[in-house]
């Protein structure tokens, strides 16, 4: 590897160590320069998940379940490092220095799962931080995978990747000790947040785990276009089509699910709308590793407001935060009774707000007001 290169890969990996959000190209970029098929990043902390992996590439996600029953238990590389006192922490191996190639293709574990990945050699470094538990203790391992047409692992590849080990460990080790993973993360969720659609992050039992502001204010003004029980997504609206199982199953093979629903109100009108739902495999930000299968979903309703629009209509009229706040309950059909209640206010406060609006906006009538700022605020 020529020295500039090697270069700009060490100034990826410590520019990943500060920007989570890099080690996906990062890894990739290592992938490509040592040549290889496929490449996955386990996770040796996780104990309590169907899956080891933190990150694959060409290597189907969803066999990480099943690879979780062989880990420590059928695979002849792990149980060599093992036996051969090889596995600890800041070791740089090849396959063949563990178990020879022709006794690997032989073993059940090889046909069962190796073949059909397409997998003959692997290169893989175990990754630690020091000072964390045992000193020798890998946190994670790195491997990176050979295809049945390529050739075996060379020394000089081991070379390669042991001069960059040493990078690997300090940037997860600088990323560890500034908090740097967590920020990333935090990072992530205020873009979240910023989602005008209403969107959850749901798991395997289509249980909440997290809710943007969207969906939020969904839930609590239209309770019958989101069906919730015990905490998980029971239904949308009063009918769907595809129903919604069928939706989960499709997201769940990996094909993106389009849904369309539509709700009754008590007055007769209908609340139509459209739900996105699709599988997350990969993880924003390594360190917290994530196991489980999850979905987001996104939906989009007849009654969405554009927050952007919305806050630029009411800097229009100089409305201030609490006129917004009773004007946006109003857009979503809430009476003067329910918004005072809601922000638990007297109904004297919201005729006063309703009144200044009516004042600053030039409108009169409630019903042209809430039809006024809709036709500005509906979300494209």
């Amino acid at each position: 590897m020529p020295e500039s290169e090697l270069d700009d890969l060490v100034q990826a990996i410590y520019d990943s160590a500060l920007n989570p959000d890099n080690w996906k190209q990062t890894l990739e970029k290592l992938r490509v320069h040592l040549n290889d098929s496929a490449i996955n990043l386990i996770g040796l902390d996780v104990t309590v998940f169907d899956t080891p992996f933190i990150y694959t590439s060409n290597i189907p996600a969803d066999y990480g379940e099943e690879y979780q029953a062989h880990w420590f238990e059928q695979d002849p590389w792990v149980k060599a490092a093992a036996r051969q006192k090889l596995g600890i922490g800041g070791k740089t191996l090849m396959g063949n220095m563990l178990v020879d190639p022709r006794e690997l293709r032989r073993s059940a574990f090889y046909n069962d799962w190796l073949a059909d990945q397409d997998i003959k050699d692997v290169l893989s470094s175990n990754l630690w931080q020091q000072g964390a538990r045992q000193p020798d203790e890998p946190r994670m391992v790195l491997c990176f995978f050979r295809n049945l047409s390529a050739e075996d692992f060379q020394s000089s590849d081991l070379e390669k990747l042991q001069r960059l080990a040493h990078h690997l460990n300090r940037a997860f080790q600088i990323a560890t000790r500034l908090g740097l993973l967590e920020r990333g993360n935090a990072f992530k969720q205020s873009i979240f947040d910023d989602i005008n659609q209403a969107t959850f992050l749901l798991d395997e039992q289509r249980k909440i785990l997290q809710a943007n502001p969207a969906a939020q204010h969904l839930i609590s003004t239209k309770p019958n276009l989101v069906k919730l029980r015990n905490g998980r997504i029971a239904g949308l609206g009063q009918r769907t089509f595809p129903i919604l199982d069928a939706g989960f199953d499709s997201a769940r093979r990996g094909i993106p699910a389009h849904i369309a629903f539509e709700c009754i109100r008590p007055n007769g009108c209908a609340d139509t709308g459209t739900a996105r739902l699709v599988r997350i495999d990969e993880l924003p930000s390594f360190g917290l590793p994530s196991p489980a299968i999850r979905f987001l979903l996104m939906i989009k309703h007849s009654d969405a407001i554009n927050e952007d629009a919305l806050k630029s209509f009411c800097g229009l009229f100089k409305l201030s935060r609490a006129e917004q706040c009773v004007l946006r309950e109003l857009m979503g059909d809430a009476t003067p009774e329910e918004i005072a209640q809601r922000q638990g206010t007297s109904l004297n406060t919201i005729r006063t707000h309703l009144k200044n609006i009516r004042r600053k906006t030039g409108v009169h009538r409630m019903t042209e007001l809430v039809r006024m700022a809709l036709a500005a605020t509906r979300a494209l």
